[in-house]
């Protein structure tokens, strides 16, 4: 999710530690492996060797930087390669970010590289906090940004950091050994998506049922709130796992053991997710509204390693499902650990989707199904399907006497599907809803979904024990004194405070 500005780096301004020796990389004939070095003579210059046995002639970066006319290979230098006795082998350069070997080569070659971190001398419309940058306490860099790849039919691939002493680094991939900046990742896949952070931050770790959560807070504003930042990982991620019965679950060749979350001091406030690792910028000081939206981009994008990485769609017209029904979870996420209130949590519902839903052009011209539009119609996809989720638990709920909600749709969902190559369709989740609330969902997903009426959501509201109206452009949103005890457990299910 990309709801704010670009991020303008900062300057680097690193001058200490140094150097430890670099390992040898021993490897069998069906390994590849990676060994970087960050010098502190330099540190925004990262030394890359990798050693594998070609299995064809390509060398590769991955998708990005497009706007470049050599993408990814715009910050490479020195690109060379030897055979195992040193002898040097010619490389082609190709477009795309593209470098052709000899294809008559079958032994073990060494691949060595230099990229230049200095990534925001560029433009980037996703901002840098998906690329690469430097901070006066350290780099960061995503694997796009960084590594060269060959093939795609790796495991247990080999990651070796030559970092500054008074350095550590955080990574998604497994420490080999505690003692060593060696790594392990698991497949090509692992590789690729994975976002680290070398420095001097400060780290948090979580661990629950075999997933561990790991924080890399750097920056004098970021670190004075990490206790806020264990609190509310803490507080969310068992949240997350009591709602849904167990921690991620992906698919069985997307194993998932350990997520990332690099969050950093910076010139304005961002986020971009990669895999399932989460990277967030800061702004410096940053009003409250800044503050709440970096915990709200964690909080989303934490919750689609369920709803988004766990269980998954047949196609994009349930966009509408995963990212506002993850809309849904986040703020009751939120109000549920105590960051929001009852009244902030009503004006975040106001001031950042219902406007964001009003003012959409596609709001009553084209249908939340059309799931590719959701960048462009940010409002129609991500808010009207948090109203959408709303209006459905309030529908479940009423149904019921409380004794059912959304909160069954999302548990069942992740013990159908979690763990499995098996995906959700849009008649699965209608499906499912109408027999939630043993009311037919037909009409409902004809108008509102696959059609393009406008949600009615303060009537919605209104029906849980709101009071609910449109004035001046607003949703006006206030709890009932006089509530019953049934809309007031009604109130308490939509805020996250009770099952």
């Amino acid at each position: 999710m990309k709801p704010l500005l670009q991020f303008t780096a900062l300057v680097l301004c690193i001058c200490y530690g140094t150097q430890a020796k670099q390992p040898q990389l021993n490897l069998g004939e069906d390994k590849i492996a990676y060994d970087i070095t960050i010098d502190s003579k330099n540190v925004r210059i990262a030394k890359v060797r990798m050693s594998f046995i070609p299995k064809d002639s390509v060398l590769y970066m991955i998708n990005g930087a497009s706007q470049l006319p050599k993408r990814w290979a715009t910050f490479v230098q020195d690109i060379k390669a030897v055979d195992s006795r040193g002898k040097s082998i010619s490389l082609t350069p190709m477009d795309d970010a593209m470098w052709r070997l000899p294809s008559s080569i079958k032994e073990r070659i060494t691949v060595s590289y230099k990229v230049h971190l200095d990534h925001e001398n560029h433009e980037w419309s996703g901002g840098l906090d998906g690329v690469a940058y430097a901070t006066e306490w350290g780099v960061f860099y995503t694997a796009r940004a960084l590594l060269i790849f060959h093939g795609e039919d790796w495991e247990d691939i080999r990651i070796d950091f030559s970092i500054p002493e008074s350095w550590k680094i955080t990574t998604p991939w497994q420490k080999l050994n505690p003692d060593k900046h060696s790594f392990k990742a698991q497949n090509h896949s692992a590789l690729m998506q994975a976002m680290l952070f070398a420095g001097t931050h400060d780290e948090l770790s979580f661990r629950k049922e075999g997933f561990e959560l790991v924080f890399a807070l750097g920056g004098e504003e970021v670190l004075t709130e990490k206790q806020t930042y264990e609190d509310m990982a803490t507080g969310i991620l068992d949240y997350y796992i009591d709602l849904m019965g167990g921690v991620p679950n992906p698919s069985p060749n997307n194993v998932l053991d350990k997520a990332v979350v690099i969050i950093n001091s910076a010139g304005t406030t961002d986020g971009e997710v990669i895999g399932n690792n989460i990277s967030i910028l800061v702004e410096k000081g940053g009003d409250q509204m800044s503050k709440m939206i970096s915990k709200f981009i964690f909080a989303h994008e934490f919750f689609h390693l369920w709803n988004g990485k766990s269980f998954l769609p047949e196609g994009e017209d349930t966009e509408w499902f995963k990212e506002g029904f993850t809309n849904f979870y986040t703020l009751k996420a939120l109000r549920h650990i105590g960051f929001l209130n009852d009244e902030a949590y009503f004006q975040v519902l106001n001031n950042l989707f219902y406007q964001r839903y009003s003012q959409d052009e596609g709001v009553g011209k084209i249908s939340m199904i059309q799931g590719e539009e959701k960048h462009a119609h940010w409002g129609l996809i991500y808010g009207g399907g948090l109203f959408v989720a709303i209006a459905q638990d309030i529908i479940i709920r009423k149904a019921t006497a409380n004794a059912k909600s959304l909160d069954h749709l999302m548990k069942a969902f992740f013990q159908k599907y979690g763990g499995t190559n098996e995906r959700y369709t849009i008649e699965d989740i209608q499906h499912s809803l109408s027999e939630l609330s043993s009311k037919d969902q037909t009409n409902f997903f004809k108008t509102h979904i696959a059609g393009t009426e406008p949600l009615p959501i303060a009537d919605y509201l209104s029906m849980a024990g709101l009071h609910a109206k449109m004035e001046e452009g607003n949703l006006r949103i206030a709890k009932k004194e006089s509530a019953s005890p049934f809309e007031k457990d009604m109130v308490k299910g939509l805020l996250g405070l009770l099952k």
